[in-house]
Parts: C-alpha cells; sequence; structure tokens
C-alpha cells in the first residue's frame, strides 16, 4: 500500500476525517510492528554483537515483507535511536521510507525529542499520534514523562538522565490531556494503544494504580490492548484487564523462555471488526540469530528471567554486592568508569555498546534501573 492509498488520519486534528479503509483484508486491521531498532550515527560502534543495528532491521524486512505489503500500518515503539543523534535518525527514516505500508513512529527513553522530530519524518514516516484504520483507532503515546523536564514556557525538555529515569510508562499531563482528547473525539469503535516501555506489573510497578496510563485505559473501555517494546523480548501480560504484548528488538533480543539472546525479531498483529486481536512474534532466522544465541548470556540476567532474582533485588545491590555476586562488574558500573562520568549519563544499550554487554543493558532495562 502506497502513501498515497492510506494517509495519515489524526483525529487530535480532525476528528470528522474518513477512516482508512484496509484494502487487504475486509475482515481485519493487518499491523506489522517494530521495536527498539538502536539506531546509531554510523556503523562500527558494536559491541559483542557480532551485527549493526541495521543489519538487524535489514533482516526483519526481508523476513516480514509479505507482512509489511499487507500491513495497513507499520508502528516503530521506540528507541528508534540509541544515543538520540541527528544522523541515526536520518539513517532510519531513509530504511522507514521506503517500505510499501505507511510507518508510524513513537519514541522511547533512549530518544532525544529534537532530533528526533526534526531529522526523522519522511513521506511515508510519521510521528502523528493517531491513525484511524478501519473501525480502529490506533493511538500512539509518549510513555517517557519520568526522562523530562517542565521548562520555563510550559514545555518539556530531555533529560540528560533520561534513559535511567524513564524506565517505566509515565504521562505528563500534557501527553494524558491529549490522549483524551483523542479517545474523546475518536468515532472508532476500538482503539490499540502504542507506547514504549510495558505497563507490565513486574517490570513497571509505578504505573499500576492510579496512575495517569492507568487512568486513561481505566476511562476508556474502547481500548481493546496494548502494545510496547523495551523489553526486546516476547512477553505478554495484562494491565488493567487490558492483553499487553512487547515487540523483540530488530537489533537483538532476549528468549525468556530458554533464557538466552535471541535474533533480531517483530510482530504481526489482526486487529478484527468485533474487537479481537490476533498477534504473532517471529525471530528471523539465519547467520544473525544462530550467533545471538550461541552467545553467553550473563548469570544475573539468567536471574533475573528464571525468577531466581526480582527486578528490586537487583536494582538494590551496589556495585558492590552485585559483582560479589556475579563475579563480574555491573555493566553500568563498568560505563561509568573511569572515563564515564558519575552520574551514569550514558546508560541502557548505550552503555551495553561501550562496555561489551548489550545483555547486560538489557537487564538493567528489566530490572528497572536505568
Amino acid at each position: 500500500m502506497t502513501p498515497a492509498a492510506n494517509p495519515a488520519v489524526n483525529p487530535a486534528v480532525n476528528p470528522a476525517a474518513t477512516p482508512v479503509a484496509d484494502p487487504a483484508s475486509p475482515d481485519a486491521v493487518r499491523v506489522v510492528q517494530l521495536s527498539d531498532t538502536h539506531f546509531r550515527a554510523a556503523p562500527g560502534a558494536r559491541s559483542f554483537i557480532a551485527h549493526e543495528p541495521e543489519d538487524g532491521l535489514t533482516a526483519v524486512l526481508a523476513d516480514a515483507a509479505r507482512a509489511v505489503e499487507r500491513a495497513a500500518v507499520v508502528v516503530v515503539t521506540g528507541d528508534l535511536a540509541d544515543l538520540g543523534e541527528p544522523v541515526a535518525y536520518e539513517r532510519l527514516g531513509e530504511a522507514l521510507d521506503a517500505l510499501p505500508a505507511p510507518v508510524y513512529c513513537l519514541p522511547g527513553n533512549h530518544d532525544r525529542q529534537e532530533p528526533l522530530q526534526a531529522c526523522l519524518p519522511r513521506p511515508n514516516v510519521h510521528l502523528e499520534p493517531a491513525v484511524q484504520v478501519g473501525n480502529w483507532l490506533l493511538l500512539l503515546l509518549d510513555t517517557n514523562a519520568d526522562g523530562r523536564e517542565r521548562t520555563a514556557d510550559g514545555g518539556y525538555r530531555d533529560r540528560e538522565d533520561r534513559v535511567h529515569a524513564a524506565s517505566q510508562p509515565g504521562l505528563t499531563p500534557v501527553e494524558a490531556e491529549r490522549a483524551r482528547a483523542i479517545l474523546t473525539a475518536t468515532r472508532a469503535e476500538h482503539v490499540f494503544l502504542w507506547l514504549h516501555q510495558p505497563p507490565l506489573p513486574q517490570t513497571a510497578p509505578a504505573a499500576q494504580g492510579d496512575s495517569e496510563l492507568a487512568l486513561l485505559v481505566r476511562d476508556f473501555p474502547a481500548i481493546r490492548a496494548i502494545g510496547a517494546g523495551h523489553l526486546h523480548g516476547d512477553l505478554s501480560g495484562t494491565f488493567e484487564d487490558r492483553p499487553v504484548y512487547v515487540c523483540p528488538s530488530s537489533y537483538m533480543s532476549i528468549d525468556t523462555e530458554l533464557r538466552r539472546l535471541d535474533g533480531p525479531g517483530y510482530r504481526t498483529y489482526l486487529l478484527h471488526p468485533d474487537g479481537r486481536v490476533d498477534t504473532e512474534v517471529r525471530t528471523v532466522p539465519g547467520p544473525l540469530t544462530d550467533a545471538m544465541r550461541a552467545t553467553t548470556l550473563p548469570a544475573h540476567l539468567a536471574d533475573l528471567l528464571s525468577g531466581r532474582v526480582t527486578p528490586e533485588e537487583l536494582a538494590a545491590l551496589d556495585d558492590a554486592q552485585f559483582e560479589e555476586r556475579y563475579g563480574e562488574p555491573r555493566p553500568m558500573a563498568r560505563a561509568r568508569a573511569p572515563h564515564r562520568p558519575a552520574d551514569g549519563a550514558a546508560v541502557g544499550s548505550a552503555a551495553g555498546a561501550v562496555t561489551g554487554s548489550a545483555a547486560g543493558a538489557a537487564v538493567e532495562n528489566a530490572a528497572g534501573s536505568r
């Protein structure tokens, strides 16, 4: 489907706009989800992973070619760039612009607002918060509130510790108000929420209860399901009685059942006219996945994935306790010493790239200590 055949519909701007038809299927809206592309400004900033982020995306897009051709929309759920570099967004934008379906992107905690908004959009790559397809509204939320600070003019800017701070989903009052306005105005029967950090109880305890996100989902029963990324794996659960689906990373994923690293992956969805959601995860077969599965999984990540340690227990260990328990420095501690700032400004997957432990970065992510 070409961009011209499927123009963006933004209910926040034009709630009366005509919904987009889905000629690929009269019965269901087809969506392909990509996540955590972690593009960088230039090739070569690799950790122990033998491939570049764009190698993983290329493999995913080749494997998903038929699904993308049939899709009404491709959604990319954050961590688009690893360090938020303008050139990284330009490179990613060029890759996504060539797809035969319109692409909608939202930010993750690794992304930086200004370069993302300035450098990513293309004729076929959008940052609009919502699009209606058939009787479904796809609502893309920016859930990085904890990584933002208020400015004097009433706006928001990225905090330097955004990667670390926004490890759990949160909505600023402005984002929550915008989402409510879109949901109130839409004529769609069903809503699918897209965000970066999944609001699963085990990884996002702060999102439970009466958080802005929980109240939003609670107040709008048309919300049927939630899609997210951030955790680099095939995970699922519930939030406010709605199913939550987590997409693997196109760069590097984690097999939570076998407790090992895994290759590039993606999700496909069928959003049915009656509100049902069918979804499948695909890991791309081939040398990239074979190499990842042959890589030793760090002991602390194996402990976390197997339930031998909780995210809270792992996050509570100081650097010395972590090293005593696992026989190696905490990944973020390696990133801080000796030439890194003590506040851990370069963390998460960025720390993985610097320290040679992307798996360690992933556990910092899942443990909520980023």
